[in-house]
């Protein structure tokens, strides 16, 4: 049996849960609007802009743009006007758009976020 944890170790147990819980939602979420301004980099290109101008203004080099632009676009089954509407929903609603990356969706989160949850409080979950 774990032993009991004072009230102020359940605190930062518990800060320390949650925070590393939101870490996991943020990299989830910058992974997506990474994969997001590839995206358009390869649609500004696609339109008239150049790679120098697109360096510029995404701070990336010459040569990872064009990287980005040779890549397949991975968004082939969304049409522009839906891919564009993906990305003004993460600019313009970013807590919204953070908050699909925090949600636990699958059995094994529910209980891994359960066994975490006895672990702190010290109940008997049969888990641990």
């Amino acid at each position: 049996m774990a032993r009991i944890l004072t009230e102020d170790q359940e605190k930062f147990a518990a800060y320390a849960w949650m925070l590393a819980q939101h870490r996991t939602a943020l990299a989830r979420q910058l992974a997506e609007v990474e994969s997001y301004e590839q995206e358009a980099i390869r649609a500004a290109e696609r339109h008239g802009v150049k790679q120098k101008t697109l360096s510029i203004l995404t701070r990336r080099s010459p040569g990872r743009i064009s990287q980005i632009v040779s890549q397949d676009s991975t968004s082939v089954d969304r049409t522009l006007l839906e891919t564009v509407a993906a990305w003004r929903a993460a600019l313009e609603e970013p807590q919204e758009h953070l908050g699909r990356f925090s949600k636990k969706s699958t059995m094994e989160d529910l209980e891994a976020w359960e066994e975490k949850y006895y672990l702190i409080y010290n109940k008997d979950s049969g888990v641990l």
